[in-house]
């Protein structure tokens, strides 16, 4: 294929980044990765296993004068976010990402990067190719990591030797994670009755807003598109009842919704109009300066023969202004970090109704229940199903990890001239470190990675300065 990315070190370490992002891997479209990363190994000669799932597990023996160094086991996830941009032509089941370079980053076109996790997808497969003297690496590459640590929860971590680990799932050059959220995903069922409609139903659509990750970018005050639209139909409905016929918005569970579309038919379509303009108006005075592009507008929506009826347009309304979003508590250990929230991330239409999807993030396990107990309440409360999914550990903070101090003075050392102070720190956003940690029964751990930007939005760039900084931090780290 041909590179765009020139005259960078080591060269192959970008080329593979070229040709992963060539691969769709869209969460649980991970077989063509997995195809890729196995044709990889077997090319080397290494041993792997791939398991049911796709998940991807390889080892290299140590180098020369390495053989009696403890091994070290290198993560990351195959899977990515896919999110574009509204008139952005792109199909993730099998279109390769348009790579473009702007002032010194590498992005996609119209759609997110992937750089979540193809930064460690990259960084492990050229690690396993380089000609580096090195003690044992093990590299396990994981799917569904965006969808609920899917893939960590299900191998069998019996085949896996080592007790340091270095997960590449962070964004942030010069800081080593050393805890991390745990978190699950509630869901409500509004199963809907349907009833003759008259009319061609009006559409309302809500855009232009940032969006962002439902873990790390949640105290941004940014808005959730989905939560927009259920103040515009609140409002609307306080002002005259109507009937939904479909509300769709957000891509993803565990991103901040940037896009809402709902079909509703009214018997006022000029009242709806004049609301919009005022409610518009409204929410860009009460935008953050990211939100500012925030634009709803009326077109016409879907042909059907059959709307909601109004109790049940009235329970989604509720649902979408009653459920708790956004930050819960703030940590008392760490100061400015979130310690729960929770994130209205999608909302679909199926044959069956309507569900919506909220997530869940903390790392005090006992406020955690509290936070699920009060969405199930409140889906009790408006008449709604709710389904708790997809749990998993929390990564709790350790203060004597000798890898989180080697970091420290490596980066130091490595790159004295560099602006940045090294530092550790936790974060509100769930990596599969928490599992694997569990499942190891202990493992000296640190989740590191170059600056990357906006990830799960499709203003997601990658540093390639960073990057190249990170190759040199990542090696050293392990020969040490």
């Amino acid at each position: 294929m041909e590179y765009i990315i020139k005259n960078r070190e080591p060269e192959r370490l970008f080329q593979i980044f070229e040709e992963i992002s060539a691969i769709p891997r869209g969460s649980g479209n991970e077989k063509g990765i997995a195809d890729y990363i196995c044709a990889f190994a077997e090319r080397l000669g290494l041993f792997y296993i791939r398991d049911e799932v796709d998940n991807v597990f390889i080892r290299k023996d140590a180098g020369v004068g390495y053989e009696d160094r403890p091994s070290v086991l290198l993560q990351g996830h195959t899977d990515m976010v896919c999110e574009k941009n509204a008139g952005t032509v792109h199909d993730f089941t099998k279109d390769p990402l348009k790579l473009r370079i702007k002032d010194g980053f590498l992005c996609a076109e119209g759609t997110t990067l992937g750089a979540d996790d193809g930064v460690a997808v990259a960084m492990m497969l050229a690690i396993l190719e380089s000609n580096e003297q090195l003690p044992e690496i093990e590299c396990l590459f994981t799917v569904g990591e965006e969808t609920g640590l899917v893939g960590a929860e299900s191998f069998d971590y019996s085949v896996i030797r080592s007790k340091k680990m270095i997960n590449m799932d962070s964004e942030g050059e010069g800081i080593a994670v050393v805890s991390s959220a745990g978190g699950a995903d509630v869901c409500y069922s509004v199963n809907t009755d349907k009833v003759s409609c008259p009319e061609r139903p009006i559409r309302i659509i809500v855009t232009g807003l940032m969006g962002g990750h439902s873990g790390t970018d949640i105290d941004a005050c940014r808005m959730n598109a989905n939560r927009v639209m259920g103040r515009i139909l609140s409002r609307l409905y306080e002002k005259k009842p109507f009937n939904l016929t479909l509300i769709n918005g957000g891509n993803m569970k565990n991103a901040i919704a940037r896009e809402c579309v709902a079909d509703l038919c009214v018997l006022d379509a000029k009242l709806v109009e004049d609301e919009i303009k005022v409610i518009e108006k409204e929410l860009v005075s009460e935008a953050c300066k990211e939100d500012k592009g925030l634009h709803i507008y009326i077109k016409k929506g879907a042909v059907t023969d059959k709307m909601f009826t109004y109790k049940d347009t009235s329970e989604i309304i509720a649902l979408l202004t009653l459920t708790p979003n956004g930050v819960y508590a703030m940590s008392s250990d760490f100061k400015g970090l979130v310690r729960t929230s929770c994130n209205c991330g999608l909302v679909e239409t199926d044959d069956s109704g309507v569900k919506i999807w909220v997530k869940t993030r903390s790392s005090l396990e006992s406020e955690h229940q509290a936070l699920i107990s009060t969405l199930v309440r409140t889906g009790d409360l408006v008449g709604a199903d709710s389904e708790v999914s997809g749990e998993y550990e929390s990564w709790d903070y350790c203060a004597d990890s000798k890898l989180a101090e080697q970091f420290v003075s490596t980066f130091k050392k490595l790159f004295p001239d560099l602006d940045i102070e090294p530092k550790t720190a936790a974060i509100h956003a769930g990596l599969e470190c928490g599992i694997i940690i569990s499942r190891l029964g202990g493992c000296d751990t640190i989740a590191i990675g170059p600056d990357v930007f906006d990830i799960h939005s499709p203003d997601e760039r990658l540093d390639l300065d960073s990057f190249e900084r990170f190759w040199k931090l990542v090696l050293t780290l392990i020969k040490e």
